[in-house]
């Protein structure tokens, strides 16, 4: 089902093809796999934060202004869109399973938005940006299949001609390369680990214990599941590719068919009134801290959003945090599932917050119904390594009661931010409950 609308089969044996790409032949190590998972991990991690800052922005109160019928369809798009993240958590979830399964590790750090030129691939503009149809447009293009036309939105094409190069013959030192999509880099991923097997073996890629990988028993995310051999790994990505990255799944469920379907929606709706707009005017590239180059960014600074922005921050911190912990860790299902629970138990709890922050506008001097209200920023922290094993229960218990105790103090600023800190406390409540649990069994590691 090859049409002029860019979609292709969603069949697995169709995934991956034939079509030589650059960069795969000359991955001749571990190393270099490595590498390229690395860079997977932060294309999935940007993406699902430059969806959920477009999903926060879009309008949910009745102040807002929308009719019936254009309430009912932002909602639509706002609960697939947040879907798309999920899966997105999902899609970095099994790159990190693939990391590990080779003896590598799970990665969660990222650069800070916005991202220029050259840590991604240069066709690829990573920032923060409200629900526009520029931007809708940008992620269609982001999640197309490689046979698509689908052009990027307006707003995203680089104005730097910038562009990596091929790679001319093999090097020792991990080295990064264009691609045209998110679906080729996940292809030549896929060869690399065929090549690697062909030339040294099963046993010596698949080295990673299968045990410290987090599979479909510890947490439902869409497709997870763990691998140990170069068919594992195939059936992983083409869960990837079949859900979005790449290619469109010909039931309308893939990231490039809903995306398209929630354009086709807008458009009818404005055709009925042309001034239907259904998000908020939040900053583009908004950021937490005075920016050092200040060009195309927004320094949140006004008082009451500046303190939801950290608060949200630190939520989400906390939840990389605890994904982090999860992965590459030998402790039992049961561990693990708590430290994944969490962790998407934050997401949500984090969700209402950041959609509080887009009712204030991004500087103090700036009053109600500006045109420029605040976004959360997805700020990173310099590590995002592992806690040390035996004392990560305390150290994440006592961020949790730190996040709680601080938050409390928000209370009453918006009745979502209130809402938010309900459901922290629960999901803080919980791991409390758990940590005891642990601690108390005579063969924890627990100090």
């Amino acid at each position: 089902m090859d049409d002029a609308s860019g979609t292709r089969p969603n069949s697995a044996a169709d995934v991956i093809d034939s079509t030589p790409l650059m960069g795969a032949d000359h991955i001749t190590s571990r190393e270099q796999l490595i590498g390229m998972l690395g860079e997977a991990a932060e294309v999935e991690h940007t993406l699902m934060c430059t969806y959920l800052y477009a999903a926060f922005s879009l309008k949910t109160e009745e102040s807002d202004g929308l009719t019936k019928p254009q309430r009912e369809a932002v909602s639509r798009w706002r609960a697939s869109i947040i879907r798309v993240a999920v899966e997105e958590m999902g899609h970095l979830a099994i790159v990190a399973n693939l990391s590990v399964a080779i003896g590598g590790p799970a990665h969660f750090n990222r650069l800070n938005f916005p991202i220029e030129p050259g840590p991604l691939p240069a066709n690829m503009s990573v920032r923060l940006a409200p629900f526009t149809m520029d931007t809708l447009q940008h992620f269609i293009f982001l999640e197309r299949p490689r046979e698509s036309d689908e052009p990027d939105g307006d707003m995203f094409i680089s104005t730097r001609n910038y562009e990596r190069g091929p790679l001319e013959q093999s090097r020792l030192m991990p080295t990064t390369y264009d691609y045209e999509t998110v679906g080729d880099l996940y292809e030549s991923i896929y060869k690399s680990m065929e090549t690697l097997c062909e030339r040294y073996g099963a046993s010596h890629l698949f080295v990673g214990d299968r045990s410290r990988q987090i599979g479909s028993e510890i947490t439902p995310l869409p497709g997870l599941m763990t691998i140990d051999s170069v068919q594992d790994a195939r059936r992983a990505i083409n869960v990837i590719v079949e859900q979005g990255e790449g290619a469109a799944a010909c039931d309308g469920q893939g990231h490039f068919a809903r995306f398209r379907a929630i354009r086709d929606e807008w458009k009818e709706l404005l055709a009925d009134d042309p001034d239907f707009v259904p998000a908020r005017p939040v900053a583009d590239n908004p950021v937490m801290r005075r920016p050092p180059t200040p060009d195309g960014k927004v320094w949140i600074t006004h008082s009451d959003g500046v303190r939801v922005l950290d608060y949200v921050n630190a939520l989400y911190v906390q939840q990389l945090r605890l994904l982090s912990q999860a992965f590459g860790r030998p402790g039992e299902a049961y561990e693990k599932q708590v430290l994944v629970n969490a962790a998407t138990d934050l997401m949500y709890a984090m969700t209402p917050a950041a959609e509080a922050l887009t009712t204030y506008p991004a500087q103090d001097d700036m009053g109600a119904g500006s045109a420029c209200n605040a976004g959360m920023t997805f700020a990173m922290v310099r590590g995002m390594s592992p806690l040390p094993i035996g004392t990560e229960w305390q150290v994440l218990n006592c961020r949790f009661n730190e996040l709680v105790e601080e938050g409390a103090r928000l209370r009453g600023l918006h009745n979502k931010v209130d809402r938010s800190l309900d459901m922290l406390a629960g999901v803080a409540a919980t791991f409390a409950r758990h940590v005891e649990r642990i601690c108390s069994d005579p063969e924890s590691e627990c100090d």
